[in-house]
């Protein structure tokens, strides 16, 4: 007798009813869908995946020339070109995420009244394509690492450049976190879908990209971790790659603890909503 397997979808019951396993046997749509992300924002372009050279370059000479040389604002003894790429390599992993994860309902609903399969996976698979972009710009801020050391003007590269990784899953860690919550919030009211693209701009400015964690007065700092983890994020890549940082142990355990809280509340809202949300969509 032939035996056949069956399997049976029931809704989630818990706050936090996360079954990484249960992810794993999704993996290879976790990837089709990265590289669906992938194919999507570069098809029909002139310049396809040189944008994601170009973008930081060009915002790095904006900032250098304006910020830096019209305005005076000091990037410490490193140069103004290196102080600004390694922050806007960070702002632009994060901008993407947000962007893409805060519609994750309202682009994918005609998937997700169709399908089962765990919702969580589409925010999932923007860390994997957005990861292709970081590797790229890492890429590029090594070659000015090597092009400034060859010309005198820094050491170049260290060691600390192997912990960067770490960085970057914080990194995503958060941009996963404010992307949830800010997909789950806009899938039930459509206007904060109009806002996202506001709060992105107004973020960058209250995270330390233009100028140095130094600047927030020192009795803010243990306060700026906790609300904005991405400043400290910022400046520990500036330390991977050029050794300098602002920040101590106490603002970097602040932020950590605020990015698992936040995730971990950005995961229960989402799994929340996603149980409802084809409804009312």
């Amino acid at each position: 007798m032939k035996i056949r397997k069956t399997t049976i979808v029931s809704p989630q019951r818990g706050w936090f009813d996360l079954d990484i396993g249960h992810l794993w046997d999704y993996r290879d749509l976790l990837f089709l869908f990265a590289m669906r992300d992938i194919k999507v924002r570069y098809k029909q372009t002139l310049l396809g995946p040189a944008w994601l050279i170009l973008q930081p370059l060009a915002l790095t000479a904006v900032f250098t020339i304006m910020i830096s040389g019209v305005a005076g604002v000091s990037t410490g003894n490193q140069p103004a070109p290196l102080f600004y790429l390694t922050g806007l390599i960070i702002w632009s992993y994060f901008s993407q995420i947000v962007s893409s994860t805060s519609y994750v309902f309202l682009a994918n609903e005609h998937l997700f009244s169709k399908v089962y399969f765990p919702r969580i996976i589409v925010p999932l698979s923007a860390l994997l394509s957005n990861a292709v972009a970081l590797l790229i710009q890492f890429i590029v801020v090594l070659i000015f690492l090597l092009a400034y050391e060859f010309i005198g003007k820094i050491d170049g590269l260290s060691w600390r450049i192997v912990l960067f990784p770490i960085v970057v899953s914080q990194l995503a860690a958060y941009s996963l976190a404010i992307g949830l919550g800010l997909g789950a919030s806009a899938a039930k009211y459509r206007d904060m879908a109009h806002m996202t693209p506001f709060l992105i701009q107004v973020w960058m400015f209250i995270t330390p990209i233009i100028y140095s964690f130094s600047y927030i007065p020192e009795k803010y700092q243990i306060l700026t971790s906790l609300i904005n983890p991405l400043a400290v994020v910022v400046e520990e890549s500036r330390w991977c790659f050029l050794g300098v940082s602002s920040v101590g142990a106490n603002e970097i355990i602040a932020s950590i603890i605020s990015t698992v809280l936040i995730l971990a509340g950005s995961v229960i809202i989402y799994q929340r909503i996603e149980r409802t949300v084809m409804d009312t969509i």
